[in-house]
């Protein structure tokens, strides 16, 4: 059984058909990635999957849990946190206050090793713990929007655009630090532009196009079909 199973999801906007049958898997210890150009349907599917745009077909699932009518909350409180990629911290609360959020939203109380967990992934929040989110770096904000997500320790991770717009050495330690959360046992899902970063990173990607799977297969396999690379992923 797969850790998360996404089934022949469709998602509407309005009268837009956004997602038309996306199916996927995420399984224990897996790095996924979706990629695909801007408006693929990529962002639709991890709201999707959070509950945050409702389905109108198809099944999200999670250990065999099915979520796919269950608000946001409820999801959260089963196990799958959601770093967006607005980042959305709240910029006149102190780092720490935004981590306790964290905690809250996941039904967990507050706890001085949760945050100890995640101050060794990102000591420069620990340094930062007092300041207010507004003073933080455009790097300083991601890594703690995924502090956030990570705090309540969840199965599986939903990280939208995680490197965008951060300079090439935030984005090189971003990823090692994203490569050990995984390496020390939760799930990611990810949604990435930069094909390097989800080579990188993944153990599988997904390539998306107009709300469909095009492509799915090893980093390895990916690399060896220029064809679905040029169809796909060029400008």
């Amino acid at each position: 059984m797969p850790l998360l199973s996404v089934e022949d999801l469709h998602t509407y906007y309005g009268e837009a058909h956004i997602l038309q049958g996306v199916s996927l898997r995420l399984d224990e210890g897996e790095v996924v990635t979706l990629i695909g150009r801007n408006g693929a349907g990529k962002t639709t599917t991890l709201r999707s999957i959070m509950g945050i745009a409702r389905p109108s077909r198809g099944r999200v699932t999670l250990r065999g849990d099915d979520l796919t009518r269950r608000p946001p909350h409820e999801i959260s409180r089963r196990g799958i946190a959601w770093v967006p990629e607005e980042r959305r911290i709240l910029p006149n609360l102190t780092v720490l206050d935004n981590l306790r959020l964290g905690l809250r939203g996941a039904g967990h109380p507050d706890g001085a090793t949760a945050f100890d967990e995640v101050f060794d992934y990102f000591p420069r929040l620990r340094e930062r713990a007092q300041q207010r989110g507004r003073f933080l770096s455009g790097g300083e904000q991601q890594m703690l929007a995924i502090a956030r997500g990570l705090v309540a320790r969840p199965s599986v991770m939903l990280v939208d655009e995680p490197t965008e717009g951060l300079a090439p050495l935030v984005v090189r330690d971003l990823t090692e630090i994203l490569a050990r959360i995984n390496a020390r046992g939760t799930a990611l899902l990810l949604v990435e532009q930069t094909l390097e970063v989800a080579l990188a990173l993944s153990h599988r990607l997904y390539v998306m196009d107009q709300g469909r799977i095009q492509f799915e297969g090893t980093p390895e396999q990916l690399r060896k079909d220029p064809t679905i690379q040029q169809r796909f992923l060029e400008v």
